[in-house]
């Protein structure tokens, strides 16, 4: 059985440091879809009107993907872990819809766009690591 960082007497990664590589896993991912969808969109494979259906899928997969792979690294305080990721993705989808051509914050695709965002990364921090002493108690019984 391997020790963890933590019962090797090493240093653990801090929650914000976690936090910050999972939002940029997030993006990271978002940015590969997104990707991969505009090529779909302009081959002509999938219709223009699918791209909102495909932008929300695409955030709340990100999301979830950047929680999942911080709450494997930091288990401790999950939901905190994928509510902090889902604000940060957000956060930085704002900066970017900042910059945008319109220059517009909130749009009409906005509180969707949150759901989808806070969505997975909810969903994300309920897949968390066993815990050592359910795992246990299962060999046991």
């Amino acid at each position: 059985m391997q020790k963890s960082d933590v019962q090797r007497g090493g240093k653990s990664p801090g929650f914000a440091a976690v936090a910050l590589r999972g939002a940029l896993m997030g993006i990271g991912v978002i940015l590969i879809l997104l990707a991969v969808f505009a090529l779909f969109i302009s081959s002509g494979r999938v219709p223009e009107r699918a791209m909102r259906v495909m932008m929300w899928g695409t955030a709340s997969l990100g999301a979830f993907a950047g929680t999942v792979m911080a709450v494997r690294v930091h288990p401790q305080r999950t939901l905190m872990m994928g509510l902090a990721i889902s604000g940060m993705l957000f956060a930085a989808t704002l900066v970017g819809a900042a910059f945008s051509v319109d220059g517009g914050l909130i749009g009409p695709l906005t509180p969707g766009l949150l759901l989808a965002i806070f969505g997975g990364g909810v969903l994300g921090s309920m897949i968390s690591p066993k815990k050592k002493g359910a795992a246990r108690s299962r060999r046991r019984g």
